[in-house]
């Protein structure tokens, strides 16, 4: 099949062609021509108002449902919800029922036939049943194909089995990914603790419970060696502590859920439950300290925090309802709407396609002639709003039901 894709801007730092008009010409899968005024008789034409094209994004941490929550997501659903919002690639959480953390329950996965063509990446369980207890195999996981290791969003409160899995990673050079909170000085927390949950009367969670996780993760690896990827940080105290890690040398990255790139605390004000997402939403000094650290290098990636949940989790009263939002379908047009006043497209595009396969040691796509296509195409200029009906996610939870957004995804192609 020919596709040619018209007037089209390529946002790819390490293409000829970054930040150029060009049209593009697809045979057969893989990238025939790039260049002015293609005369091609393709089968498909892809035109708009304002695109552009990059490599389809990459995001860490998305939660599958599947297999044991099948009714919240399945890998069919995830996926396409993944190619609605322009993404061919995902790392998933080890956090499924049985956790993924044996030969059999990867390659349930990973072997997986209904992926739409999204590459799915596996995160093994860093700890067994993702309990925080016992260091899980590596080992085995290794071997059956495992990136990285995680326990998902359940930070690691035992130092001693954050070290021991440093150690243990290390000498497999899987990075570790964390997302760090202290459950002891957060338990019981619905929200930032600040004016706003003072006012509202909720229980607030304190950043020094995400900050001192983030100090002694540095504090560790710099003991111990290895990556740590400190995931979905949102506190403005988190990005200078990792700041100065990186100033250090250290083997520390760091990512963002979109999120608390847009939202605050003062959101939260008609208690809407699919705003109560894990990390919470901060104060608008620590947003724009999040903004910042993607700016300077400090935060290297973008992520969805992709979270699908049930009615019964989600439609109860705030203090009641279970964190979390689904994100892959909304993130992208949400960011680039959301943050233009703020970081310039590619920036943007480069944190969301770029830097989460970097931090994994993943392989990165390219847009140029003789290529295997895996790109995404986007109009910024393409007024539309995400109705119930069209979320492809077998979950509803989310935030942006019925909202106007201008950028919207109007092709993609894995590879």
């Amino acid at each position: 099949m020919d596709i040619l894709i018209k007037e089209v801007i390529v946002l790819h730092p390490t293409s000829d062609h970054h930040q150029q008009e060009v049209d593009i010409h697809i045979s057969n899968g893989n990238i025939k021509k790039i260049g002015k005024n293609l005369n091609i008789n393709a089968d498909k034409i892809i035109k708009g108002s304002r695109l552009y094209c990059c490599i389809g994004l990459c995001d860490i941490g998305v939660h599958t449902g599947e297999p044991g929550n099948e009714h919240r997501e399945t890998i069919s659903s995830v996926t396409q919800a993944a190619l609605s919002g322009g993404y061919t690639a995902l790392a998933v959480f080890p956090d499924t029922k049985p956790v993924m953390q044996t030969k059999a329950s990867i390659g349930f996965i990973k072997n997986h036939r209904e992926r739409h063509g999204v590459d799915l990446y596996l995160i093994g369980a860093l700890s067994k049943d993702v309990k925080g207890v016992d260091i899980a195999e590596y080992m085995d996981m290794k071997q059956a194909g495992i990136i990285a290791v995680s326990d998902g969003m359940n930070g690691i409160d035992d130092t001693s089995l954050m070290s021991r899995a440093l150690q243990y990673a290390s000498t497999l050079a899987l990075p570790v990914i964390h997302h760090p909170c202290d459950h002891h000085l957060s338990a019981g927390g619905e929200m930032h603790e600040g004016v706003m949950s003072t006012s509202m009367g909720m229980r607030g969670i304190p950043s020094i419970a995400e900050l001192n996780m983030v100090q002694r993760d540095t504090l560790l690896q710099s003991y111990n060696g290895g990556t740590i990827i400190e995931h979905a940080i949102s506190a403005s105290e988190s990005v200078e502590a990792i700041r100065t890690a990186k100033k250090q040398n250290q083997n520390i990255t760091a990512t963002v859920a979109y999120m608390n790139l847009l939202h605050t605390d003062e959101d939260l004000v008609d208690f809407d439950s699919n705003l109560k997402v894990q990390p919470v939403l901060r104060s608008e000094s620590d947003r724009l300290a999040l903004v910042n650290g993607l700016k300077d290098g400090t935060i290297d990636a973008i992520v969805s925090n992709h979270t699908p949940l049930d009615e019964e989790a989600k439609n109860l009263e705030f203090p009641y309802a279970t964190p979390g939002a689904i994100g892959l379908e909304t993130c992208l047009a949400a960011v680039v709407d959301g943050l233009s006043n703020d970081l310039n497209l590619s920036e943007i595009i480069t944190k969301m396609t770029v830097g989460p396969r970097q931090l994994l040691g993943l392989e990165i796509p390219e847009i140029k002639e003789g290529a295997k296509v895996n790109i995404a195409v986007f109009d910024t200029n393409a007024p539309w709003s995400m109705a119930m009906s069209d979320i492809v996610s077998k979950s509803k939870n989310s935030p942006y039901i019925d909202k106007q957004f201008k950028t919207k995804v109007v092709f993609v192609l894995p590879g």
